[in-house]
Parts: C-alpha cells; sequence; structure tokens
C-alpha cells in the first residue's frame, strides 16, 4: 500500500516523506471530503506525529499539482475534496458537512454571457441548505 503513495509523489516529482506518504494514505483511501483541521484530528487519532504546518503544506501540495479539488464554503472554510471528476456540492450548514451531487443532476436553463474572449471551462454549483 505505501508503494503506491510513494509512486503518486514520484510521479508528481516530489520526494514521498513518510509523513507525506502517512497524510496520503489517510487522504486518498476513499472519495471524502475534508477539511486541513479533519485530517490533523484524524493524523492524531492514528497516532501518527505530523506537525500540523506539514499538513498544511502537504494539502498545499497535492492542491497545486491538481491532484485534490478545493471547496471555498466562505472566507474561514476551505474544504478539500478527492473526487476530481466533474460535480456539485451539496453543503449543510448545521452539520458543516459537504456532499456530493453527480454532474449530470443540475441542469443550467441559462449561463450569463460571456465576453467573446472568454469560453466556458466547467461549471460547479455549491448549493447551502441548513436542517429545518
Amino acid at each position: 500500500m505505501e508503494a503506491k503513495y510513494e509512486k503518486i509523489y514520484r510521479d508528481l516529482n516530489v520526494t514521498p516523506t513518510k509523513q507525506r506518504v502517512d497524510l496520503a494514505h489517510l487522504i486518498f483511501a476513499k472519495k471524502q471530503h475534508f477539511t486541513a483541521a479533519d485530517l490533523i484530528n484524524l493524523a492524531d487519532k492514528n497516532k501518527l506525529n505530523i506537525s500540523m504546518a506539514t499538513v498544511y503544506n502537504t494539502l498545499s501540495l497535492l492542491e497545486d499539482k491538481g491532484m485534490l479539488k478545493t471547496i471555498n464554503i466562505d472566507n474561514e472554510l476551505k474544504f478539500y475534496d478527492t473526487n476530481l471528476e466533474d460535480h456539485h456540492h451539496l453543503y449543510n450548514t448545521t452539520m458543516s458537512t459537504l456532499t456530493d451531487i453527480a454532474h449530470n443532476r443540475v441542469t443550467f436553463a441559462e449561463l450569463p454571457e460571456l465576453p467573446k474572449t472568454l469560453e466556458i471551462e466547467s461549471t460547479e454549483l455549491l448549493i447551502k441548505v441548513k436542517n429545518k
């Protein structure tokens, strides 16, 4: 299992340190959404000796290399997503949970007119809900 995560880093031209490999095991174990705080807590729970700075640096590195998608909920809350396929999200503000919505489950009746120098690359919708 470790060799798989070492290869991910090597393919990105990044040194696969023990801490990075340990974090990759937590991050890429399944398709999931998580915050940096969630990952820090999970690392602590698994008794991994990884500093907060290493967690943030590794997340930034994986984000920059296109291995993680980021969803900015607001200025103070950022989720990381291991599902890199086109899809939308439902954010529950009461529970602070993020759920995937399949891309084909949302249809736009009309999109805004763009300047002639631009073209749509992709669309991503974030729907915020709260418990009744």
